[in-house]
């Protein structure tokens, strides 16, 4: 099984919407590490040693290719009535996009403005997702659509904060000069993100470097001590970067019973940047710290979010689970189901591929990726012996 690893986006993107980008958006290409198997895709901190990265000169940076077209959410659009509705000026977003024109972002707005004029979403939005394979960089992009009788369940996230408070002991500021530092290394070849060793439950750069060692203790003593104060931050302050940056002070605190609860809550913040470090964190502890109780039920739920970077970042921890608690598996058969089918008929390579291993796991079946049929004649059986949620 070939290993696909995410292109990282440049500064905190990389830290944030790590698989879908503007269209537009040029980055430099990530060496891919020497990790495999599924269990591994997509994996943020595992520890082991990897190539060094190959700096921006020296990178041999594929051309884009891609791959997949794909609706998500609704039934009214598929690739052929998308392309239909959309004609040339889709293709033409497509060429300039891949090209990095920046005029591709105005395509982009009338593509949009001209499917709501006649579908009358609540939400639609292209995501543009990236995977670099060796010598390959293939190129998926999805329309994310909420239709208006799911909108209060599908988009039903946390009111934004309304309040403000000190950065304690300046931490929120030091996590942020410790990811520009960071992202100077990886820019420059120095670093892998997600490469490096670290005592913390989940940490994205590491302290391995000299440049950034000093930050290790800052981060572990601060949070020790104003740990409270974080979770404050994380919960209820208005700016969106310190939500974030809390988020991943948050697992320099050992205690993962103290760590879980409130990331899970932010699963539903308002902002997707902080849903998506949540989210990062929660995986990494679901792989490496089972001893730590994660709830699946917040996850089952975020498979089905409107932004195709929290079905990924969701698959990936609801599979963590399955695999490594029972409790989580008899919940995903009692609810979780009818959204890892749907993941699985997305033509997103993680999303399909984490679902899969789900379903098998939770099931004990072994039918193929791509027999949707089985897989739906299975769970209808499910559903009619114990009366579960239909799938859609």
């Amino acid at each position: 099984m070939k290993t696909i690893v995410p292109i990282l986006l440049l500064a905190r993107l990389v830290l944030a919407d790590s698989d879908t980008l503007p269209l537009n958006k040029k980055t430099p290409v990530i060496k891919e590490s020497d990790s495999a198997g599924v269990t591994q895709q997509l994996q943020k901190g595992s520890g082991k040693e990897t190539e060094p990265a190959l700096g921006l000169e020296e990178a041999a940076v594929p051309k884009p290719k891609l791959t997949s077209i794909g609706v998500y959410g609704t039934k009214k659009l598929n690739e052929v009535i998308l392309k239909e509705l959309l004609g040339k000026e889709f293709e033409e977003w497509i060429k300039k996009g891949m090209a990095g024109d920046s005029s591709s972002l105005e395509i982009e707005k009338r593509l949009i403005e001209k499917i709501q004029k006649k579908y009358h979403f609540p939400l639609a939005e292209f995501s543009v997702v990236q995977f670099f394979e060796p010598d390959n960089l293939t190129v998926h992009i999805v329309l994310d659509v909420v239709e208006s009788d799911e909108f209060e369940t599908r988009n039903k996230f946390l009111s934004p904060p309304t309040d403000q408070f000190p950065d304690p002991d300046k931490l929120i500021q030091t996590w942020m000069e410790y990811e520009d530092q960071a992202m100077q290394l990886v820019d420059s070849g120095q670093i892998v993100p997600d490469g490096q060793k670290c005592s913390a439950l989940h940490c994205p750069f590491g302290h391995e470097h000299p440049k950034l060692k000093k930050y290790g203790p800052l981060f572990t003593e601060g949070v020790k001590k104003h740990f409270d104060k974080l979770v404050e931050i994380l919960s209820k302050d208005k700016r969106e970067e310190y939500r974030a940056s809390a988020a991943f002070l948050l697992p320099y605190q050992s205690d993962g019973k103290k760590v879980v609860p409130p990331l899970v809550e932010r699963i539903r913040d308002s902002d997707p940047v902080v849903r998506n470090n949540a989210l990062r964190v929660l995986g990494e502890i679901a792989e490496f710290h089972p001893e730590f109780v994660i709830p699946v039920k917040p996850l089952i739920a975020a498979l089905n979010f409107p932004r195709s970077t929290d079905r990924s970042k969701s698959a990936y921890v609801v599979y963590m689970l399955a695999l490594h608690s029972s409790s989580a598996r008899e919940e995903l058969l009692r609810s979780g189901i009818p959204n890892l089918l749907l993941l699985l008929e997305t033509k997103i390579p993680d999303q399909k591929e984490f679902a899969h291993n789900t379903l098998k796991k939770v099931s004990g079946k072994e039918y193929s990726m791509s027999d949707i049929t089985s897989w739906k004649n299975w769970y209808a059986k499910l559903k009619r012996d114990k009366g579960l949620p239909a799938a859609q």
